[in-house]
């Protein structure tokens, strides 16, 4: 089942509550409806953050998250946005930008993660030339402020027919 989006790059209506949990599986935690957003970040930090060659996240509304079990710890850069790891294995989980109202949720970490790829990549300017996704919508760096509006507003959750 596609929880994350469709080819043509739309958030699927799905209201279902999903779960995911960290490596080891003592932090869990949950959420609610369709992904407003699913993207991947080739920068610099994520990369390293990883070890890969970008990080995938799915952006929900604080309202439709829910830290269900487990101790958590601020790892990564220990600054305004909180970079959220499980105490115990440290798999990064979660990210908090400061200000938007958001919950950044590690693709990965949820226990059924979507079949499409994501809608957004950023920072490509910065990733491995090989390890382009081919997203609908993709930025050297970030998007304005006005471009994620639009972005949004494009991958926004279609209206039951």
């Amino acid at each position: 089942e596609d929880r994350g989006g469709s080819a043509q790059g739309r958030v699927s209506d799905d209201t279902a509550r999903q779960t995911g949990a960290c490596r080891c599986g003592t932090v869990q935690f949950s959420v609610a409806g369709p992904a407003m957003l699913t993207m991947a970040c080739h920068c610099r930090g994520c990369q390293r953050l990883t070890g890969g060659p970008y990080s995938l996240s799915m952006a929900y509304p604080n309202h439709a998250f829910s830290h269900d079990a487990g101790e958590l710890e601020v790892g990564g850069l220990h600054g305004a946005s909180r970079y959220i790891v499980c105490a115990h294995c440290k798999s990064w989980l979660w990210t908090e930008p400061e200000g938007m109202g958001i919950v950044n949720v590690r693709t990965p970490m949820l226990d059924t993660p979507p079949s499409a790829p994501p809608m957004l990549e950023v920072a490509t300017d910065a990733g491995f030339a090989w390890a382009k996704i081919g997203t609908r919508f993709s930025y050297c760096g970030m998007p304005s402020e006005e471009e994620y509006g639009e972005i949004l507003a494009a991958c926004a959750p279609s209206e039951p027919a």
